[in-house]
Formats: C-alpha cells, sequence, structure tokens
C-alpha cells in the first residue's frame, strides 16, 4: 500500500481505513443497541473499542488483500 497523493498533500491509507471502520462501527453499534442483542452488552464502551479495533483489522486485511491481487 502506498500513500494518497491529493493536491500534493501525502495521506497514509490507513487514515481512510480508520475513518471506514468508524462509520461502520457506529451503524452496527446503532443496530446492535436497537435489537434485543444490546441486552447482552455488559460494558458499552469496552464494547465499543472492541467492535472498531475488530472492524479495523477486517478493514486493513480486506485492503490488503486486494491490494496484493491488482
Amino acid at each position: 500500500m502506498r500513500e494518497i497523493n491529493w493536491g500534493g498533500v501525502y495521506f497514509s491509507p490507513m487514515l481512510f481505513f480508520v475513518l471506514i471502520s468508524l462509520v461502520a462501527a457506529v451503524v452496527l453499534r446503532l443496530i446492535i443497541f436497537k435489537s434485543p442483542l444490546g441486552r447482552f452488552v455488559l460494558q458499552e464502551a469496552w464494547f465499543d473499542v472492541a467492535l472498531f479495533c475488530c472492524l479495523l483489522a477486517g478493514v486493513t486485511w480486506l485492503a490488503g488483500s486486494f491490494s496484493a491481487t491488482f
């Protein structure tokens, strides 16, 4: 993976992975807490952190596997 050049400014791909993961975590959190599954979550803050980390790992892995094929 390489930096993304936008108007002469270089951005790390990790910045975009974090943004994608953050949006996905917010959406999944809303879905989970609106459903009956939300009552099984004991520590909401730790759940949010764990969900974000898992999504970030998944997005990074997917991006790495796609960049290896192209």
